[in-house]
This record gives C-alpha cells, sequence and structure tokens, in this order.
C-alpha cells in the first residue's frame, strides 16, 4: 500500500471515540457557559433557555408567594413580561437588595427587583430600565411621641444610599445611622423600636407595610424617585425589549390598573390601623384555631379566609347588616341552608360554611384560571355570584382580552350590576390577606425573615 499506512481498526475506532467525546465536551462547555452566564448575551440566553430568571426581594409591593405561584404588583408585571417573551418566568427571592445587585452581577439573574431608586449610587454598576413607579422617599417617625427636627435627629437610612449621602451633606448635625442590608421592614423597626427617630422609607413600601407598624406615620416628603428594573451592564438587547415592554404597559393603562389593585387606598388610614390592630388582638384569638382548622381541611391559607372574614363583619360573630345577611362570615339565610348552618351566629359553623362555600365556587372556575387570578376571581364570585364571574369572563374573551386573567376580567365585570362593590371587596380581602401576612410572622411569610421560594409560570 503507497502513502500513509492504514491505522489498525482499533487504532482508528479509539482515535474516533476520543474526538467525538472532545467534541461532546466542547459543546457541553459552550453550553453551559451560554447557561450559566447569560449577561454575555441574556435576551439569547432567555430564548435559547426559554426562562427569564428574576430575583428580588419578597414583601408587599413585589411578589408574595401564594399556592404555585404567587401574587404581587411585579409578579404580574414581569409574567406579562415573559408572556410576550414567550418564556417561563422564574423567580428567586433574595434577603435584600445587595444580594440582589450581586446576583445580577454576576449572571445569576437576567432582571433584577431591587427596589431602589434607580440614581441610587449601588446601582452604578447596572442598567435601569425605564421606570415602573413613580415614589416618594419619605421621613417616617412614631405618631405618638415628641420628635426632634430632622436636622438634629437620628435618622436610619439603608448604608450607601442616596439619601445618606444627602443626609449627611445637608442635615450635618443629624446622627445618620445607616443600616446595612437595610429593608423596609428593618428601616421602619429601627424607629418603631426607639433606635431611631426617623427613617427614609418610600411611600409605597411604607403604606404597604403599615398595618404592621401601627404606631409610625409619615412625616415629611424627602424627595421623589423612580423605580426600575436592574439588569447587567452589556445586557442592551433585553433592556431594550423591557423598555419597550414598560412604555407598552404604561400607555395601554396596564401598569395603573396594577398599581391601582396593589395599592392601599385608605384601608390603613390612621383609624383603619388602629382598628385592625384592636382586633387583631382582641378578636382574632377567639376564632384562629376555627380558621386554621376548617382552611387546613380544604388546603388553603387560614390567613385568607380570616381576611375574608375580616372584610365580612370584622370578626363579629353577632354582626347583622339591614339586608339580613348574619354572623361572623356574613352568610344569606339562602348561603347557610345550602351549607347545612342551623346558626348563623355560631362562629365555628359560620366559619365552616365560609370555608365551604369558598371552595364550591373555586371548583366552579375553569381549571385554565391560575393563581393569583383564581383567588381574585372566587373572592368577587363570593361577593356577587359566579354567574357574573363567567359573564365577565366571556365578554373579556370576546373583547380579546385574556379571560383567565383578573386584570383583565375585572375590566369588563365593571360593565355588570355591583361590580364596583365585588371589585372594592377583592381589594380590600387582599389588603387585609397580606396585612395578616405581616402581622402574623410565627405562622407564615415575613419580608424580613429571608426566606426564598421560586415559582415558575
Amino acid at each position: 500500500m503507497s502513502g500513509k499506512s492504514a491505522l489498525p481498526a482499533t487504532v482508528a475506532i479509539d482515535s474516533f471515540s476520543r474526538n467525538f467525546w472532545r467534541f461532546l465536551a466542547i459543546v457541553f462547555v459552550v453550553w453551559s457557559s451560554y447557561r450559566l452566564h447569560p449577561m454575555q448575551n441574556s435576551l439569547d440566553a432567555v430564548s435559547f433557555s426559554g426562562e427569564l430568571h428574576v430575583v428580588g426581594v419578597a414583601g408587599p409591593t413585589t411578589f408574595l408567594p401564594q399556592g404555585d405561584a404567587a401574587r404581587g404588583f411585579q409578579y404580574e408585571l414581569l409574567r406579562e413580561f415573559a408572556d410576550d417573551l414567550g418564556v417561563q418566568l422564574i423567580i428567586q427571592t433574595a434577603p435584600d437588595a445587595e444580594s440582589v445587585i450581586r446576583m445580577v452581577q454576576r449572571g445569576e439573574a437576567d432582571i433584577g427587583i431591587t427596589g431602589l431608586p434607580s440614581d441610587d449610587p449601588r446601582l452604578v454598576k447596572l442598567q435601569a430600565s425605564h421606570p415602573y413607579l413613580v415614589a416618594s422617599q419619605q421621613l417616617v417617625r412614631r405618631s405618638d411621641a415628641e420628635t426632634a427636627q430632622p436636622d438634629s435627629a437620628r435618622i436610619a437610612v439603608s448604608r450607601n444610599s442616596a439619601e445618606a449621602a444627602a443626609l449627611q451633606a445637608g442635615t450635618p448635625a443629624a446622627d445618620i445611622i445607616q443600616v446595612r442590608n437595610a429593608t423596609p421592614e428593618a428601616l421602619l423597626a429601627q424607629v418603631n423600636d426607639g433606635d431611631a427617630d426617623y427613617a427614609v422609607v418610600n411611600q409605597t413600601d411604607f403604606e404597604a407595610r403599615r398595618a404592621a407598624f401601627p404606631q409610625l406615620k409619615a412625616a415629611a416628603p424627602v424627595r421623589e424617585v423612580q423605580l426600575a428594573w436592574s439588569l447587567h451592564r452589556r445586557d442592551d438587547k433585553l433592556l431594550k425589549f423591557a423598555n419597550a415592554f414598560l412604555d407598552q404597559v404604561r400607555a395601554d393603562g396596564t401598569l395603573k390598573r396594577l398599581a391601582s389593585f396593589y395599592g392601599q387606598g385608605e384601608t390603613f388610614n390612621t383609624l383603619g390601623v388602629k382598628n385592625f390592630q384592636n382586633d387583631l388582638q382582641g378578636r382574632l384569638p377567639l376564632y384562629k384555631k376555627a380558621f386554621q382548622k376548617e382552611a387546613e381541611r380544604h388546603a388553603m391559607d387560614w390567613r385568607l379566609l380570616a381576611a375574608i372574614g375580616y372584610q365580612e363583619s370584622k370578626w363579629d360573630a353577632k354582626a347583622i347588616s339591614p339586608t339580613g345577611v348574619e354572623g361572623l362570615m356574613m352568610l344569606t339565610r339562602a348561603t347557610a341552608s345550602d351549607m347545612g348552618v342551623a346558626n348563623r351566629g355560631n362562629p365555628k359553623e359560620s366559619i365552616r360554611a365560609g370555608a365551604d362555600y369558598y371552595q364550591l365556587i373555586d371548583k366552579r372556575i375553569p381549571d385554565t384560571v391560575r393563581e393569583p387570578d383564581r383567588t381574585w376571581m372566587t373572592l368577587a364570585a363570593y361577593n356577587m355570584g359566579l354567574g357574573h364571574v363567567l359573564k365577565a369572563r366571556q365578554l373579556a374573551e370576546a373583547a380579546g382580552d385574556n379571560p383567565d386573567q383578573w386584570l383583565d376580567v375585572s375590566r369588563h365585570l365593571r360593565k355588570l350590576p355591583r361590580a364596583g362593590q365585588a371589585l372594592v371587596y377583592v381589594q380590600e380581602v387582599r389588603r387585609y390577606y397580606d396585612a395578616l401576612l405581616m402581622t402574623t410572622p410565627n405562622d407564615g411569610w415575613f419580608a424580613s425573615s429571608g426566606k426564598t421560594f421560586r415559582v415558575i409560570y
């Protein structure tokens, strides 16, 4: 044989095998690098993986776990964005804003929800999207004590924040307490516990947590700030899509509707928060075990059931309305009869019937409706009847809207009789539910606890 001699068959096979496995190794390394470092080209990585990874600090103004999903302003906004991109949404919590920043910088998340003003110096190494919210930074103080003027007081701020620098320069006589890895809860606790005279917290964060801090009140505005999503410095392509999306939802009213639904209104004004705290201490202990027992029977969060009871009667077992509904869960005669209740004034029977009735409605909501929309639609039907909610879903679908999302269905529900009352009812129950989550920390979520959960939508 002329030319190069042929390799023995075994050597040829070994050579092919080595090259094959080397090729697979290269492919694996390239894929792993692409997957583990998505911020090199995050939009392509999101499309390739089919997943949008978001990290943020859990709370009533961002997202909270609910069933196998989550709820909250940011959750619904990000869910819409993921739908637009045609990918799954995966949310992971972090204990504080600094942790969120580090995860985005390391490429462990595509978008970070820090809750910090977009001009905060700690965000200098990240890019900010167009704002999703404009809020006022406020000084918060105790309402039941004399407090020094801010220029000579103890003021708690987040460490290395824009407010810390501004207050140090503008109020040199003040004692600026810089709290490391501060959450809104940690800053408010400084004032609540007497370790500071004031705390700087944005208005939205304070209002959402006021039920847990009834002795605090807003004292004075500091400045107006913009809140935005945070992305990696090199992530221009995803930023462009995020900005276009935020511009669109602002233009079509989605942002405004979300902010309204997840806002606090006047529920926890000075009188409202005082009454809620009194009832939390004086009435809830009488019925807590009953709420827990009936909720457990239906694999339901007892605080949601308790929130319904509070909206119905303020946990007053003897409540009677002018229209004849009665008891802690304010049952009509017909509903009580259907649920097998002989005495509507019996709180245990009332709670049992309320839980049963809620579950009866929930089971008749189509399976395509997922959380948290399922809870909102069930609550609306609990208040005004299932037929109205199903009709609103039909109207939404006919108009080209999503019949499985509460934000769309609620718009069409407004066209029906008694809709205003039902829409307020859903919002109020949600607010009380959030308040119970914050004020019963030994029984579940509390933002500053640093608990972690993952949501896949």
